[in-house]
């Protein structure tokens, strides 16, 4: 565990960022931790991916980053310089460290892996610095340092981050920099530059990473045999169920399953009503998104 002591100027600095590197970093740690058996929303994504790339891409790059291990000030997950930097920018960033070798295989595996793959992505972790931006700017830092989750932890002025290492440290007149991840079941990165600190969470709306991947659109709408989720729930809401890949309206659900609105928003209430699924506000917007247990339920029945 992390622990952060954070002032009252940091505070008033807290930003947010994607990075795509780091994404692609905590999607190797992903395929390295769950080596057996790549858990739900994953799966279908490792499955394409991992044969785009050649063994020793893979070996070399796992190497390097056991070598640099993702600690405090690692200097293979720069800290990004913009909010939404490129994949480009990034690699330039590892060059001018120093790291020419490693931007190289980053690079390759990226394009290969991660490339197609990425503006779904990107579309889903904008749409979560959209939802903490409103409350940072509404409601305030401590409330949405609050609304983390993950095991982060925020007692003024402490926030614990859950990470391999133990360590405790201390911000003043710093600024702080959180990046949503969308595979940060892989890892979660931690590092420091001078009076910048910067961490990953894991971001809700993982699922775009398998609606992404190979799997076509006729997928979700086919009954497979032994198809156990629509026997439970239905087809209608099955399919609701597991369109729910990043937090979307009613109507933007509903054109991409191609069920008329009032039909999508009853299966909608019933989802939330059993606790699949989660609704929340952002200014004129209605987001719907999966619970835990609606992403549980995927996982153990098939998505």
């Amino acid at each position: 565990m992390i622990r952060i002591q954070l002032d009252d100027l940091t505070l008033g600095r807290v930003r947010m960022a994607i990075s795509p590197l780091w994404e692609a970093v905590c999607s190797l740690a992903l395929t390295t931790r769950y080596r057996a058996e790549i858990p739900y929303p994953y799966a279908n994504w490792a499955a394409t991916a991992m044969r785009r790339v050649s063994r020793d891409l893979l070996g070399e790059l796992n190497t390097t980053i056991r070598a640099h291990t993702l600690a405090p000030s690692a200097s293979l997950t720069p800290i990004p310089r913009s909010p939404s930097p490129d994949i480009e920018e990034e690699l330039a960033a590892l060059r001018s460290a120093g790291h020419d070798r490693f931007a190289y295989l980053i690079g390759e595996y990226w394009a290969a892996t991660m490339a197609s793959s990425w503006p779904a992505m990107r579309g889903v972790l904008e749409e979560e610095i959209l939802v903490r931006g409103r409350t940072l700017v509404t409601e305030g830092a401590d409330r949405m340092l609050e609304d983390l989750g993950g095991r982060i932890r925020w007692h003024r002025q402490e926030l614990s981050v859950p990470h391999r290492t133990d360590m405790d440290y201390r911000m003043t007149d710093g600024r702080l920099i959180i990046v949503p991840t969308l595979f940060g079941r892989g890892a979660r990165v931690f590092c420091t530059v001078r009076n910048t600190l910067a961490f990953s969470y894991q971001a809700p709306g993982a699922a775009v990473v398998s609606s992404s991947s190979r799997r076509s659109a006729r997928d979700v709408d086919d009954v497979r045999p032994r198809d156990r989720l629509t026997t439970l729930l239905g087809r209608g809401r099955a399919k609701v169920l597991r369109a729910l890949a990043s937090p979307t309206t009613t109507t933007g659900l509903a054109s991409s399953i191609g069920l008329a609105p009032s039909t999508v928003s009853q299966h909608l209430a019933v989802l939330s009503s059993a606790g699949l699924v989660r609704r929340h506000r952002v200014g004129p917007r209605v987001l719907y998104e999966l619970e835990e247990s609606g992403v549980t339920l995927l996982t153990e029945l098939g998505a």
